[in-house]
């Protein structure tokens, strides 16, 4: 994922209020004056706000079931999922930005967008590097994905629950000095009953 510049296609700087044109499902196009730092959030907040003004408003679903899709400078189609995303931050082409109801799993698509932000290269481009050593490593991590799995599937219930709450053991059973530093402070007097 490239760094911010900004900007928009064929302007140099994006100006700090824009004319954001926003296409509901319904088929019914929406603009909005945001300023440029605005979030995705706020953009879909203030739309949703806007769009009970038009016809076929009553047809829009609940907000956080959409999410936005756009062109971007690199003439990709692009949906964000990440709502924390600031306008200026998109690299959109034009300020046109499209709301659908997302296709497949959104927490799949949101953790893969974050892993592509994290390791600075898109997941879904994993698919066209042929590289040997990397489908080599990316077959072996998958094979002993699919191993812990299983062993925790056979483990049943337990297993799951050990995943979810590890137990927090120390290595040793000796405490640190510094721990036992602090327990030669500590008296306990013995009060008779």
């Amino acid at each position: 994922m490239p760094p911010s510049s900004g900007e928009l296609w064929g302007s140099h700087l994006m100006p700090s209020k824009i004319l954001v044109e926003c296409l509901l499902p319904t088929g019914i196009m929406v603009p909005l004056e945001c300023v440029r730092e605005a979030t995705l959030e706020t953009v879909k907040a203030m739309l949703w706000r806007e769009a009970l003004k038009y016809p076929l408003a009553h047809l829009l679903g609940e907000a956080n079931s959409y999410i936005f899709v756009s062109i971007t400078q690199d003439a990709e189609k692009e949906e964000f999922y990440d709502e924390g995303r600031r306008l200026c931050d998109l690299r959109l082409f034009q300020p046109w930005l499209k709301v659908v109801e997302p296709a497949g799993n959104r927490e799949e698509k949101m953790l893969n967008y974050e892993i592509g932000a994290a390791i600075g290269v898109p997941v879904n481009e994993f698919d066209s590097i042929k590289d040997p050593q990397v489908v080599h490593f990316r077959r072996n991590i998958l094979a002993m994905c699919m191993s812990v799995v299983e062993e925790r599937e056979e483990q049943g219930k337990l297993g799951h629950a050990l995943y979810a709450y590890p137990p927090n053991l120390e290595a040793s059973e000796i405490l640190p000095t510094h721990i036992m530093q602090k327990l030669d402070i500590v008296c306990i007097d013995q009060v008779p009953l």
